[in-house]
């Protein structure tokens, strides 16, 4: 976890997310994905992402967090570490002439 989720105004905003998103799905309204479009099931487990992530500059605040399939917003997080890690190692698979998919 970044030290931007620990932040108190991410902790507050992603609570206010959470209650909308479930408040909509009470109302029968679908909440669609800040990753991919697609809807989050009601009952569905969702994380509340950063549309432009933290470390590209995104904030805490409220109008760039939304709700995100929790496996697609693990998976990107995920894939952001490794980029940080191998960006300071100098070990990017561009620099080891490997394929960047």
């Amino acid at each position: 976890m970044s030290g931007a989720h620990r932040d108190p105004l991410y902790a507050r905003n992603a609570r206010i997310v959470r209650a909308s998103v479930n408040a909509a799905h009470k109302r029968g309204e679908s909440v669609a994905c800040i990753g991919c479009g697609r809807e989050v099931q009601p009952g569905q487990r969702f994380d509340v992402g950063h549309i432009i992530d933290a470390s590209r500059g995104g904030s805490n605040a409220l109008d760039n967090l939304g709700a995100q399939h929790r496996r697609e917003n693990r998976s990107a997080g995920g894939r952001l570490g490794a980029h940080a890690v191998n960006t300071q190692r100098g070990t990017s698979r561009k620099a080891r002439g490997l394929p960047t998919w």
